[in-house]
């Protein structure tokens, strides 16, 4: 196809590091320039990892603060358990999606929910919020299994599962306060799907599971991140090996300044300042 995206860059993720009881990878920002995925600013994987039996209820060993961002949590293998000071709480299980507001400030944690023990495998998302709306009211959204849309591709070559977005006219359970796509692509073994994205969206690809051929030129490993370039539409995602699992990223830049430190985004220093103090003075309980 002439319309294919552009390749920018491949990259694998960071060094192993312990965020609470789980061992993650980063691969943005520490890769790429801070605005080069807007609105997604970071991206963490922790890998499967195995636990013996244990549960986050009751636990507030591991509570943080955030502001001006959204924390979204994926989970693909194993449960996940969210607690924040605005009161929402709950389990998230494999194929489920935990979406926080973190807007004007909150603190919260996040726990393995394995009672009788296994392994949890999950992407952690900073989405970044437009100024306009930084010191929004904090909110959680719980995307279970049955809330998210699971598209059958021709042929049973695999299924889309729309996160955040419209894919082929389904639209995904996700509010966002800027448009993006985020999808959970699934293909089994030469399964095909083509993903037809916006080219002024910033747009990423995360291979989580499998060897993935893309545009019919190259072939990504897992565990890789592929970065495009804003030119062209359409993707042609097709497992080689083994059945793959991809996440795609695509959203609309938010072009605005960024000032990040610790658990806050915002958009200059001053305001930076202010989380914290605003943190210090007990305004996030």
């Amino acid at each position: 196809m002439e319309n294919y995206k552009q390749i920018e860059q491949i990259f694998g993720g960071s060094e192993p590091f312990q965020v609470g009881d789980f061992q993650v990878k980063n691969y943005l920002p520490k890769y790429s320039d801070p605005q080069r995925m807007s609105p997604f600013f970071l991206m963490d994987h922790g890998p499967s990892m195995t636990f013996a039996a244990i549960s986050g209820k009751g636990r507030t060993d591991g509570l943080h603060p955030h502001r001006g961002i959204e924390t979204v949590s994926i989970v693909f293998e194993g449960s996940i358990t969210h607690f924040d000071t605005k009161g929402n709480g709950g389990t998230i299980n494999k194929d489920e999606v935990q979406w926080m507001t973190a807007g004007s400030g909150i603190q919260h944690m996040e726990f393995p929910e394995l009672p009788e023990g296994g392994a949890v495998d999950f992407v952690q998302l900073w989405i970044n919020l437009p100024k306009v709306h930084k010191l929004t009211g904090p909110k959680y959204q719980s995307l279970s299994i049955d809330k998210i849309p699971n598209v059958s591709l021709q042929d049973q070559e695999g299924t889309v599962r729309v996160i955040a977005g419209e894919y082929n006219g389904i639209i995904g359970p996700a509010s966002t306060f800027t448009p993006m796509n985020m999808y959970d692509v699934r293909l089994n073994r030469n399964g095909k799907a083509t993903m037809s994205l916006r080219s002024d969206y910033n747009t990423g690809i995360f291979i989580l599971k499998g060897s993935v051929e893309i545009n019919e030129e190259r072939n990504v490993s897992a565990q890789q991140f592929v970065l495009f370039k804003n030119e062209g539409e359409d993707i042609l995602l097709k497992a080689t090996s083994e059945n793959a699992i991809i996440l795609v990223l695509n959203g609309e830049p938010l072009n605005e300044p960024i000032a990040h430190r610790g658990p806050f985004v915002m958009n200059t220093e001053e305001e930076l300042i202010q989380a914290y103090k605003d943190y210090q003075d007990g305004l996030f309980d």
